[in-house]
């Protein structure tokens, strides 16, 4: 399975096959690390966990259910309880002149390649999430990966530019 993410003005939105968004994740302002979406029937929400914007927490239904941890390798990781026990990831950066994320399990197993686009005509990002083998993953992880990849890119260019 495969989605396509679409940076929107005010967030993004994950789509499969569908002309039609399954989620619209919208941050609560401009400059906001703060933002929600309805993913499957439920309301998700992920706001700073810190000061330092390198801890945050993932709420679904009001509880919290997880969190997205930027550790000082570069790498991020992502706690994660949907419907069942809580599962840990690893969502890693690699390449220099091929760019693409993925994410892994704690077994190192490889479950999904996002694939970076830089799309001139609106001047975003657009993502190619690629699913590997048979494997499921919730939309509610899609979604933390992707939050998590929009601040990753923050903090990069962020970072570049000073």
């Amino acid at each position: 399975m495969s989605y396509l993410i679409k940076s929107v003005e005010s967030g993004f939105e994950i789509y499969s096959d569908a002309e039609n968004p399954e989620v619209t994740f919208t941050y609560d302002s401009w400059f906001s690390s703060v933002g929600q979406a309805a993913v499957n029937q439920r309301k998700l929400k992920i706001k700073s966990k810190n000061a330092w914007a390198s801890k945050f927490d993932v709420f679904i239904d009001g509880v919290d259910q997880g969190d997205i941890v930027f550790n000082w390798m570069g790498q991020i990781i992502i706690r994660l309880s949907v419907d069942g026990p809580e599962k840990v990831y690893l969502l890693k950066s690699r390449g220099v002149w091929n760019h693409h994320f993925i994410l892994e399990d704690t077994e190192g197993i490889t479950l999904m390649l996002i694939i970076p686009k830089y799309n001139w005509s609106n001047l975003n990002y657009e993502y190619q999430l690629k699913i590997e083998g048979n494997q499921t993953v919730p939309l509610e992880l899609v979604t933390a990966c992707q939050y998590a990849i929009n601040l990753y890119m923050t903090m990069l260019t962020t970072a570049a530019a000073t």
